[in-house]
């Protein structure tokens, strides 16, 4: 009965994840190709899953999305973007998923027509934890817990919403991005984040960051780095790689470690299809995750596997001529 009860669980979290609205932090390759200059309005769905249940959360987002690109070099608006690309960037979006609901605003600019090419960025974001935040297990301390015993799949589908309190989260981040494009429509990039939160939490500052899938302290910060590549194959295909390492900070009280510096990264690998001149794109990645120290890890191996897939759509302006 209890195995019963615990699978209608899941399946509950799943279909409430289903009709989530989010925005995901982190290098998004595929919502880079359809932008163009001017106004871009644009909504996208994104899912993935572990092969074999137990320690990945399952994540099932979209977006709305609006972002304004002012070119800096004498172009019209509605024009793709090419090859080195120059820009002020200003762009917002709203949020609301299962478990939270918020805002996000940001500025970026790409000032020199270079290659490589460097952007620099800045996005804040505010949201409500929907009584969805966790009470996490941030250090191995005997006889408290450990870090894996609350750092699962398992553990989060059957607490996510035993709390009744709104907490209150907001997060800051700056962000540079360098890509170096090949002459044969190739490019290679990295972008490093520092983000920091602040979640306003009755849990002794130990709460869960679930677009990361980590735990978070309630003033933390947050190192994001990827590295990244798109090959494109013919006018329709392309292949992506991305590749990510999350850590959060340390936090010491005299001789009491109060939250250890976890750390996690991602593999993911897979193609990228574009349709309708851009304003269609799917992706679909296979993907590996590993934390960093074995110790915050009693799954095995299988459990460590993903499979992605990504849709975002345009929607066309009538300067857009050639997306309609």
């Amino acid at each position: 009965m209890q195995f019963f009860c615990r699978q209608i669980r899941i399946s509950l979290v799943s279909v409430l994840l289903a009709f989530a609205l989010s925005m995901g932090d982190g290098f998004d390759q595929s919502a880079q190709f359809g932008l163009r200059y001017g106004p871009n309005l644009s909504w996208g769905i994104m899912g993935n899953t572990p092969f074999v249940w137990g320690q990945w959360l399952p994540q099932l987002a979209a977006d709305v999305h609006y972002t304004w690109l002012e070119p800096i070099e004498p172009l019209n608006y509605g024009e793709k973007m090419g090859k080195n690309p120059t820009f002020l960037k200003m762009e917002a979006a709203l949020e609301i998923s299962s478990f939270y609901a918020g805002y996000q605003v940001g500025l970026g600019l790409r000032p020199f027509k270079t290659n490589p090419q460097v952007e620099v960025s800045a996005t804040y974001e505010s949201f409500f934890y929907l009584m969805s935040n966790l009470e996490m297990v941030t250090s191995d301390v005997l006889g408290e817990g450990r870090i894996a015993e609350t750092w699962n799949a398992d553990y989060i589908v059957d607490h996510a919403y035993d709390g009744d309190e709104f907490d209150y989260a907001q997060l800051f981040d700056i962000a540079v991005k360098i890509e170096y494009f090949f002459p044969k429509s190739a490019l290679l990039g990295v972008n490093m984040h520092y983000i920091l939160t602040d979640i306003s939490t009755d849990f002794s500052g130990k709460s869960y960051d679930y677009k990361l899938n980590m735990p978070v302290f309630s003033r933390d910060f947050i190192l994001d780095f990827e590295f990244f590549g798109h090959l494109l194959l013919n006018d329709f295909v392309s292949m992506l790689v991305e590749t990510s390492v999350f850590s959060t900070g340390f936090l010491r009280d005299g001789d009491v470690v109060e939250k250890e510096s976890l750390k996690y990264m991602m593999v993911k690998l897979g193609p990228h299809i574009s349709l309708n001149n851009g304003k269609h794109e799917f992706t679909l990645e296979l993907g590996f995750w590993k934390r960093l120290k074995d110790q915050f890890y009693d799954g095995n191996l299988s459990q460590q596997f993903i499979v992605q897939l990504q849709y975002q759509g345009y929607f066309s302006f009538p300067i857009h001529k050639d997306a309609r």
